[in-house]
């Protein structure tokens, strides 16, 4: 695990660009990326919308999703399109589609994944401990088969959540954890407290290949 501290905004976006940019150059062919919704990745999209890449050999993935419709303004699926999607050509830009039943969406999306790793997975973690939509005591966490899940959370408004599982997270080439101003959650991933099912990011930290980028 590799940890990387920044004092300013400026330097946390630009070395995440540049984290980013150098993945790219080291893969001559198709490249797959799964992104998360939330406030901390989102300039960092409209920074890489700004960058000459081959965007189309290139597949996105949503990494979770609220059950809403897509039209909502809280939906990750709108933060990504807005920032990343809509201003390049990627070959393409799989999401969880939430006008099926939650059971049709769930089967739509694992469909699409592909069994191959991930390229890069590009994850938060909450004040609370949780990343993608897997939250602390979820009978989700101990999932060993299934690459998606429906998780639900009293935490936040909308509480049905569609999910990639950890075996398909773990899964990836690469993870990129963006923390912004969370001490508590740095310290815990530093000197771990708590098991996994009160912290489930814990879980990350055995990756053979993470690296966090954390503004504080």
């Amino acid at each position: 695990m590799i940890i990387k501290i920044f004092r300013k905004e400026k330097n946390f976006e630009k070395e995440t660009i540049k984290f980013i940019k150098k993945i790219y150059k080291n893969k001559e062919s198709s490249f797959s990326v799964a992104l998360s919704g939330g406030t901390t990745p989102e300039k960092i999209y409209n920074l890489l919308s700004k960058e000459n890449l081959p965007f189309n050999k290139t597949d996105f993935f949503e990494v979770d999703e609220r059950y809403a419709p897509l039209s909502n303004k809280d939906t990750n699926h709108k933060m990504i399109y807005s920032s990343l999607i809509k201003t390049i050509s990627p070959k393409a830009f799989h999401y969880f589609d939430t006008s099926l039943s939650i059971k049709k969406s769930l089967e739509k999306y694992a469909n699409e994944l592909s069994e191959k790793p991930l390229d890069l997975t590009i994850l938060g973690i909450g004040e609370d401990g949780h990343t993608a939509s897997l939250f602390p005591y979820s009978k989700t966490l101990k999932e060993k088969k299934y690459t998606v899940a429906h998780t639900q959370t009293d935490r936040f408004k909308i509480k049905d959540r569609l999910t990639l599982t950890f075996p398909k997270i773990l899964q990836s080439k690469k993870i990129l954890v963006l923390i912004k101003n969370k001490n508590s959650v740095l310290k815990e991933l530093k000197t771990p407290r708590k098991t996994f099912t009160e912290f489930p990011a814990l879980k990350l930290i055995k990756h053979k290949d993470i690296t966090i980028h954390a503004l504080t």
